[in-house]
């Protein structure tokens, strides 16, 4: 299973809470990435929410799962649909490995300085 899990209590900016709609940054960038799905008729990755996944000084966070590869967390995503595209353009990198190991050198720039921690796959 691959999924991406979104922290919805992830702030807007340094300064503010909610943006302009009332939304908090990780469900904007939650909603930028459906809406990328969508229009790509991309049903193989999920789109999950969680209340505060306990990394404040860098949000919006954002888990990158995955049950037969490597997990990674990730922070200090900006809010906008270029950057729900940039994950998405590395987690389909991740997809095309074996242990779910990226190449640095391939990795878009938008999601370079993102990375906190990889985990490994549970093994039964």
């Amino acid at each position: 299973m691959r999924s991406l899990v979104f922290c919805t209590t992830c702030r807007y900016s340094p300064e503010d809470q909610a943006g302009p709609d009332g939304l908090t940054g990780g469900e904007t960038l939650a909603r930028h990435m459906e809406a990328v799905l969508t229009e790509r008729a991309r049903t193989d990755v999920a789109v999950e929410r969680q209340a505060c996944l306990w990394n404040c000084t860098r949000p919006c966070s954002i888990i990158l799962r995955d049950t037969e590869r490597f997990t990674y967390v990730t922070g200090s995503h900006v809010p906008e649909r270029g950057q729900a595209e940039a994950i998405l353009a590395w987690f389909d990198l991740h997809g095309a490995t074996e242990t779910g190991e990226v190449p640095f050198r391939s990795w878009p720039q938008a999601m370079r300085g993102h990375f906190i921690a990889r985990i490994p796959p549970v093994k039964p």
